[in-house]
């Protein structure tokens, strides 16, 4: 029985010092799985020279971080706060470390620079210090000016290329009739014309610089593209290059309508102006006086006898009575002159 209990303490202390090398096994290993991220995380804010507060003036450009001519990293200003940068990661690279960073805009570079790496209490690089994270770093930048845009050179010039062959639309060799003229486009755009003769054809591609070179050129006639492309060379001279176009089918002709009768417009009937009757003057009356009567000279009785005595139409008997009717129609007149006097 002692024997017994001795070989079961013996047995628990070989298990004990057996879980302890294990586990001591497992860190080990787990303590070499973990990388070394050598990294910095840059980030701070961004002036203008002369100027005291953060500017505005440079949000949405990206800042480059450099060692030499090397970009190690890059990071937009203002992608979270304006006129501040962050984000900017440095690393790893183990072949950089140590070295100087400098910070560019464009063509413009910060006066700041940074170490690529652990510092000592005085600023300087600590080579073999322990670095197993990536730091963080706040590193404001001054810029002498906003960058100047960078210039785009122009593309160089081509040479143009000529080319000739025979045409086949469909299974005829020959282009559809009535059409002379051949085109070529590159993306839509149109580098050259040439002219059709039957089966043939010749064309001059000039695109004009060199951002043409190596694209494909698809050729056009009567509104049919070629199935055969052809990849642009400046300055060749290139004979018996067959183009294949679709089978040509002509456009049904368009039935001529009839001829559309002109309507005669209906005469409109101008009404007669209402005539205004003319007032007729109504005539002035004229106060026309009654003619004075020019009176009569009375014969005396002594000329009545006298004319009774020569004879006459009273010379017969009754002479007595005719002076009585001459003297009754004398009345009348002496009464009309004797109102005149009295007037």
């Amino acid at each position: 029985m002692i024997i017994l209990n001795k070989f079961y303490k013996l047995l628990f202390v070989f298990a004990f010092i057996f879980t302890f090398i294990m586990f001591e096994s497992n860190d080990a290993v787990e303590a070499q799985d973990i990388p070394e991220l050598h990294m910095i995380v840059f980030q701070g804010d961004v002036f203008l020279a002369g100027s005291p507060v953060k500017t505005s003036s440079l949000d949405g450009y990206t800042i480059e971080a450099k060692i030499g001519d090397q970009v190690v990293g890059s990071a937009k200003i203002a992608q979270n706060l304006t006129g501040r940068y962050s984000g900017l990661e440095v690393g790893p690279n183990i072949e950089l470390e140590g070295k100087s960073i400098s910070f560019w805009i464009g063509n413009q570079k910060a006066m700041e620079t940074a170490i690529f790496g652990p510092l000592t209490v005085s600023g300087d690089y600590c080579k073999g210090c322990t670095w197993s994270l990536p730091l963080s770093r706040v590193q404001p930048l001054h810029f002498d000016s906003l960058p100047l845009p960078t210039p785009t050179p122009a593309p160089a010039s081509v040479l143009p290329t000529f080319l000739t062959g025979t045409i086949i639309f469909g299974s005829v060799l020959a282009a559809p009739e009535g059409f002379g003229t051949i085109e070529a486009y590159v993306d839509d755009e149109l580098i050259g014309k040439g002219s059709v003769n039957g089966s043939e054809y010749s064309i001059t591609l000039d695109p004009g610089n060199e951002t043409y070179l190596g694209k494909p050129v698809v050729f056009n006639i009567a509104g049919y593209n070629s199935k055969t492309t052809y990849k642009f060379v400046d300055d060749a001279f290139i004979t018996d290059f067959k183009l294949f176009f679709p089978e040509y089918i002509p456009p049904s002709p368009t039935p001529t309508p009839p001829p559309v009768a002109t309507a005669v417009p209906t005469a409109t009937s101008t009404p007669e102006p209402t005539r205004t009757p003319t007032p007729v003057p109504e005539p002035t009356p004229t106060y026309t006086p009654t003619p004075t009567p020019t009176p009569i000279a009375v014969n005396t009785s002594a000329d009545l006898l006298t004319e009774e005595s020569d004879g006459g139409c009273n010379s017969r008997g009754g002479g007595p009575a005719s002076v009585g009717l001459i003297v009754l129609s004398l009345v009348p007149v002496y009464i009309l002159n004797r109102r005149k006097r009295v007037r």
